[in-house]
């Protein structure tokens, strides 16, 4: 029997290192994106625990807002990933209630710790990954505590 392929989706505000984080979980990754700014998505996939994960990573812009939507069709989990020296966002705080109201597992990957290594400040219960997306620090345990959520 075929193993089951995971969808997650890799979401957050403008600039707190979701391209990153694809690049370091995965081999190689597709980027549709201007000047360094993902204007579409971006893709990757990795082997975890013998699955296949295919990682898609939203652009965070509020002009790309519309390719939410499009993205995250038929995904299986998410990421959100938080620039810890900003803190949670408005558009964040969005994504992780709309997740919350279709029953969809995800992390919060609180990034840049290597910036600000303070404790993220969240109003809700939900595992909360210390990283630094640049060095990988953080990233794959993350991933395999969102998987851990699915079985």
């Amino acid at each position: 029997m075929k193993k089951k392929e995971t969808k997650v989706v890799v979401f957050g505000d403008y600039d707190t290192g979701k391209t990153t984080t694809l690049e370091q979980l995965c081999e190689r990754i597709t980027k549709v994106e201007y000047n360094g700014t993902t204007v579409a998505l971006d893709y990757g996939n990795c082997m975890v625990g013998g699955e296949k994960i295919h990682l898609f990573a939203t652009p965070g812009h509020e002009r790309f807002k519309f390719m939410l939507e499009i993205i995250s069709h038929g995904l299986d989990a998410a990421v959100i990933v938080v620039d810890n020296s900003r803190g949670v966002t408005l558009a964040e705080k969005e994504i992780m209630t709309e997740l919350e109201e279709k029953n969809i597992p995800y992390v919060v990957f609180s990034n840049k710790q290597d910036l600000d290594d303070s404790e993220l400040e969240i109003d809700r219960e939900v595992e909360v990954i210390p990283t630094v997306a640049t060095e990988g620090t953080g990233l794959m345990k993350g991933l395999e505590i969102l998987l851990e959520k699915l079985n």
